[in-house]
């Protein structure tokens, strides 16, 4: 649903000609289920992004200046949002910015690698003619899918997103703890990030409902069952929130992160048939849960439940 690219920063020099980039400039964003990786750091790629300009341009000092003036506008689109920062990425000195990230891609593989060329013949690499051409499929994101709703199917659906994520908010005004059919989704999204993360923020938040058990039976529900689902060293944040009068409504079913987040218009428990999982605006949304303007009134204290799952 959201995928992680990688952009080659002489390409993308080359976008200061709007004409040239015109396909690409404006589809790296959540809602058309596409972030940019700020690999293998926001300094480096600028550098590089800033020589390969220097050193390929043709022009009037004029017309440069106004080029310039284009491609830091781009820089800031793609390094300051929606942006994916990698936890300690493969950089070799010696070695070109492609060569370093077919290798970085070894090691946490990217959804695709945006390039000019593609010397080595390398799969994950994906050309900027292939794209203009229609020629590769792996531009095509779907922001919209149906699927299976067991927890595998739903998992898959959003491992992409959930492995570029530094912070992920699980969100479901009925989630229980004592119901498996909550915990079954819970425990596959959560080996997921367990696979490679290591500081992720992780945090679940419910309503108190009309028909929800007290604050504190809830607690003692969560500090029971949830143990034995989480990733042992994996520490899950528990909110549980109460709607403010004349206020908002907790929302339906998301997963949000700091790079998107996709809605489950029938909930993250398991169940019968298909679910339409879709990516969007999320910014509102995140920002309702996100501090420090929380948009609901607590019920109870945040707390935290530490994994000791050992499978």
């Amino acid at each position: 649903m959201i995928y992680e690219y990688a952009l080659e920063p002489e390409l993308v020099a080359s976008w200061h000609d709007r004409m040239r980039g015109r396909i690409f400039i404006d589809e790296f964003c959540p809602d058309r289920g596409r972030v940019v990786s700020r690999y293998p750091n926001k300094t480096k790629w600028a550098v590089l992004l800033r020589n390969a300009f220097e050193e390929t341009f043709e022009g009037t000092p004029g017309e440069k200046e106004k080029a310039r003036g284009r491609l830091e506008e781009l820089r800031k689109k793609f390094m300051i949002s929606s942006v994916v920062k990698r936890q300690e990425p493969v950089w070799d000195e010696n070695c070109d910015w492609l060569a370093n990230a077919e290798k970085e891609h070894e090691r946490k593989p990217f959804y695709a690698i945006l390039a000019r060329d593609n010397p080595r013949k390398n799969a994950n690499v994906m050309l900027e003619a292939a794209v203009v051409d229609r020629e590769d499929k792996r531009w095509y994101t779907p922001v919209k899918d149906d699927i299976r709703r067991t927890a595998e199917e739903m998992a898959k659906c959003v491992a992409p997103m959930l492995r570029c994520a530094t912070r992920i908010l699980f969100i479901d005004p009925y989630f229980r703890a004592n119901e498996e059919r909550f915990r079954k989704p819970l425990a596959a999204f959560l080996r997921i990030v367990e696979t490679w993360a290591s500081g992720v923020e992780i945090e679940l938040h419910t309503a108190a409902r009309d028909r929800a058990p007290c604050w504190e039976e809830f607690r003692k529900e969560c500090e029971d069952k949830l143990p034995p689902v989480l990733p042992t060293g994996m520490t899950l944040l528990v909110h549980r929130w109460r709607n403010r009068k004349g206020g908002e409504t907790l929302h339906p079913r998301y997963v949000l992160t700091n790079i998107g987040g996709v809605q489950f218009d029938k909930g993250l428990d398991e169940g019968e048939g298909t679910t339409l999982v879709s990516a969007g605006t999320y910014s509102k949304h995140w920002n309702d849960y996100a501090e420090p303007n929380f948009a609901f009134k607590r019920d109870g204290e945040p707390f935290s439940v530490e994994g000791q799952a050992t499978d």
